[in-house]
């Protein structure tokens, strides 16, 4: 008993100093990010190790290869599927715990119809969208197998075959790639059946460049293959084709925003203006939906040469110049 005593005080001296070991070797693995919630991306196929300097990288804690040990320990290190993990910066084993209950986020890339270059280059990331845009569009193999050899040269050209629709993607690097991929496969889904039986691949451009004016000159879907089929005819006719929306786009490129096209508008000396140039403009004006890419690929058969929207966005479609003129004249009159 008296030896007891004796060594009782030794044995609390070993145990207090191992506790400040412990306490201070716990404090080195508090990150200076400690509270803070810590974004941290997860790619596909990384391992346990990877991760874990991801989350080192992130600031979310300091010891990378400790957080590996503890993430194998709890049996989540091949339970992490890719995404946007948000954590709490702290220890290893806070985030583990952090982590065994979370789901990410996954990136989400949405494509409206009538986006432009730049509205899609931009949604991809702020910075940078547009060289990721372009070298995503640039690899045939991003596109399906029965669309390749009919893709255009430009690559700006091919963003008509990027159906418009919201889409997760799997992140990291790929992000731009994954999108053309999922986009693509959708449009070829819709309307790789429709393509016409000999079509070239300038056929199929000169029709992206058509159904992204339809898409533009159309509110109500049930006027676009009628829209479609005026433009053919005028086409046929060796008429110019007088679409507002590609005015308007005209103007867009001149860093102009317009909403309506006046008289003085559709002067502008440019390409993109059908008022004074015949046939197609030189590009598309915009990603065309499902129902105007159908209206190119199908257009109505009409024998009609002339269209103006109501105020209802339906549109009034007429046989003549005449007809065209006084037609505008009673729905000014209603």
């Amino acid at each position: 008993m008296n030896k007891l005593v004796r060594f009782l005080p030794l044995l609390c001296a070993i145990f207090i100093g191992a506790g400040g070991i412990y306490i201070e070797m716990d404090r080195e693995n508090v990150p200076e990010a400690a509270g803070s919630v810590v974004e941290v991306l997860v790619s596909p196929g990384q391992s346990a190790r990877a991760i874990a300097s991801e989350f080192e990288r992130a600031g979310a804690v300091t010891d990378a290869g400790r957080l590996a040990r503890q993430m194998v320990r709890a049996g989540i290190d091949r339970k992490l599927t890719p995404g946007v993990y948000r954590v709490t910066a702290g220890r290893p084993r806070e985030v583990v715990r952090e982590l065994a209950g979370m789901k990410p986020d996954v990136p989400r890339v949405t494509i409206l119809p009538g986006a432009l270059w730049d509205d899609i280059a931009s949604s991809l990331a702020p910075s940078g969208g547009s060289a990721l845009l372009e070298a995503a569009l640039a690899k045939g193999g991003n596109f399906p197998e029965g669309l390749r050899t009919l893709l255009p040269e430009e690559t700006r050209d091919r963003i008509v075959y990027l159906a418009p629709e919201t889409y997760a993607l799997d992140p990291g690097d790929g992000l731009a790639d994954g999108l053309v991929r999922a986009a693509s496969g959708m449009w070829w889904k819709q309307h790789g059946e429709s393509i016409p039986s000999g079509a070239t691949g300038e056929d199929l451009r000169s029709l992206g460049i058509l159904a992204s004016i339809v898409q533009k000159e159309a509110l109500a879907d049930a006027d676009r293959p009628v829209i479609a089929g005026v433009f053919k005819n005028r086409l046929a006719k060796d008429m110019p084709l007088q679409s507002c929306a590609t005015v308007v786009h005209a103007w867009r490129e001149r860093g102009v925003k317009i909403t309506s096209v006046s008289y003085n508008d559709v002067k502008i000396d440019s390409p993109f203006n059908t008022y004074i140039h015949k046939g197609l403009p030189p590009e598309n004006v915009g990603t065309p939906s499902e129902t105007s890419w159908e209206a190119a690929l199908r257009p109505a058969g009409t024998d009609m040469l002339f269209f103006f929207a109501k105020s209802d966005g339906t549109h009034v479609f007429t046989r003549t110049y005449e007809e065209h003129l006084a037609s505008q004249k009673a729905e000014r009159g209603r």
